[in-house]
């Protein structure tokens, strides 16, 4: 998925090294400065966490495209098949991940190109979607959109949620993650 330029911010967690870039992407009622400003807080923190728990080895950097309805399901139709919106997708830089171990084959030259930094992925994620699911779960707004994250960096990391047990899984390692930044999962 190209990142779009623009309204990009990114940030960084307690590492010297920032991983998470965040993209705003212009989103009707969703202006407020400073709501965004805690938007991107959230999903530095979301991120950052499930990096820190989860990642083993290989490329770390992820960007986080926060966006609206048109935007995913644009995203969804092109690399789906899927003419609908979604709350969130995930686009691996490097395929072959297994429950946060890199593909065994891969070297470091696959992702060390020389002035690029290694990236894990990227991820999309509909506000407006976000906003809705709350709504219907009865969760805070924040809430879900850090879920959401943590899903979306779970996937890069090659968890899936296809079969009953994956899905225990993956959900459990959400809740862990939740938790850990205090945000808890209804």
């Amino acid at each position: 998925m190209p990142t779009e330029p623009g309204s990009g911010e990114g940030t960084g967690g307690t590492e010297s090294i920032c991983r998470v870039e965040v993209v705003l992407d212009a989103i009707t009622g969703f202006d407020d400065p400073e709501f965004l400003k805690s938007l991107v807080a959230i999903v530095d923190s979301a991120a950052e966490s499930t990096l820190n728990a989860e990642h083993v080895a290989g490329p770390d950097n992820v960007t986080v495209l926060l966006s609206d309805d048109r935007k995913l399901r644009d995203l969804n139709r092109q690399f789906n098949d899927e003419d609908s919106v979604t709350d969130v997708l995930s686009f691996n830089d490097v395929e072959g991940w297994h429950n946060g171990t890199p593909p065994p084959n891969l070297s470091s030259s696959e992702f060390d190109a020389p002035g690029e930094t290694p990236r894990l992925g990227e991820i999309a994620i509909s506000l407006e979607q976000t906003k809705r699911q709350a709504a219907e779960r009865s969760v805070p707004f924040e809430r879900e959109l850090a879920m959401l994250v943590i899903h979306g960096v779970l996937h890069l990391l090659g968890y899936d949620h296809a079969e009953p047990e994956d899905e225990r899984v993956m959900f459990s390692k959400t809740d862990a993650v939740l938790e850990r930044i205090s945000v808890q999962r209804a």
